[in-house]
């Protein structure tokens, strides 16, 4: 079987386990280019061309699996089955967040909650002498477990520590919080100079409804000091679900608008020079907009540089594999011992914006 193959199947077999990650198709880089329109386009293309992908995915399964009399269970590898999986993510000046515990099911018993949640674990968070016991979440899902009363908000530069037990298992894992981060300046500038076309107000500086941006004219810039952090995360979310649609190109039909997500985030990446400049390919539709920055932990910063990355086609089925390209991880990077998932952490900031639709459209 070739390499691709494998990986390909090695994916399509763990999105059946406890753990599953879907990342949005709208792409983010750390700095665009005068050619991010172009890239635009090509990522319009790729993503009405996932279902021929699919296709080809599944016709590479058949052929691979086309031995007479094969045992089925031969299709899978060795029971990976009750691995804890652990979920928590630590924000700065946050208060301590809920932890869901599940555990992994056997490839070929399909997924729920139901049978995939852990509701019997002790879990305890402690940083320094201090001692977080969590409960189990009432009229949650099985698995879910809030922190104490009145603890106190996550600490920048600080150790946590994360122990679950269940049944005899135990998943532990550990974090360093990052510094305080802070967009210093926010910006319209010309895509061609990069020169400055107006300043845009931070939430502290005033009203962000008058950071009306018009459609692909210029591009949003952010300054900040750089934190030595692993590394940051960039995530986009719409925030009226009924504004209008304002990608217009013959690449994308009435159908396709449908599957254009409303949140995004980005890969991975470093900014040591602290500026980032956002592609309005990452940008479907008009109406208000926030942007955050995320600045991360090693555990965050491993995990999204070597996760796949998801596409969904119209009956959800179709994927990529991927990740950062050139890393080719044989699997993710959890840093958990005894278990799989993430406990991570992140300090963040954001910016809010408007999009107007092209005087065109």
């Amino acid at each position: 079987m070739g390499s691709f193959t494998f990986r390909c199947l090695t994916y399509l077999i763990g999105a059946m386990s406890g753990l599953s990650f879907l990342m949005s198709s709208i792409q983010m880089w750390s700095r665009c280019c005068r050619s991010c329109r172009l890239w635009g386009s090509i990522l319009i293309f790729k993503r009405s061309m996932m279902k021929y992908f699919v296709l080809m995915v599944g016709c590479l399964a058949v052929l691979v699996g086309c031995e007479a009399e094969r045992d089925p269970s031969s299709l899978f590898g060795p029971d990976a089955s009750r691995v804890l999986v652990v979920d928590a993510l630590l924000i700065v000046d946050k208060p301590l967040p809920q932890v869901l515990v599940s555990e992994t099911v056997k490839a070929n018993v399909g997924y729920s909650e139901r049978w995939a949640g852990v509701g019997d674990a002790e879990v305890v968070i402690t940083q320094g002498e201090q001692t977080f016991v969590y409960r189990p979440s009432s009229g949650f899902s099985s698995g879910s477990y809030r922190p104490p009363l009145n603890a106190p908000l996550v600490l920048p530069n600080t150790t946590y520590n994360l122990r679950v037990r269940s049944q005899g298992r135990e998943a532990t894992a550990q974090t360093i919080t990052p510094g305080r981060f802070d967009i210093r300046e926010a910006a319209l500038i010309d895509d061609q100079t990069l020169e400055v076309i107006r300043p845009l107000n931070r939430y502290e500086d005033g009203n962000v409804q008058e950071n009306r941006v018009v459609y692909q004219e210029g591009l949003l810039e952010m300054r900040f000091d750089p934190l030595p952090a692993s590394g940051y995360h960039i995530a986009i979310e719409s925030l009226d679900p009924e504004s209008d649609f304002v990608v217009y190109s013959d690449l994308v039909d009435e159908d396709e608008r449908a599957d254009f997500e409303r949140y995004g985030s980005s890969p991975a990446f470093e900014a040591t020079d602290g500026i980032v400049r956002f592609p309005w390919f990452a940008v479907a539709y008009a109406g208000p907009h926030v942007i955050r920055i995320y600045a991360v932990d090693k555990n965050w910063f491993d995990l999204i540089r070597s996760v796949p990355e998801f596409f969904q086609d119209d009956d959800g089925n179709a994927f990529q594999p991927g990740g950062l390209a050139g890393d080719n991880f044989e699997r993710p990077l959890f840093n958990v011992d005894g278990g799989i998932g993430i406990f991570g952490s992140a300090s963040v900031d954001s910016v809010g914006f408007e999009v107007l639709p092209r005087p065109s459209q």
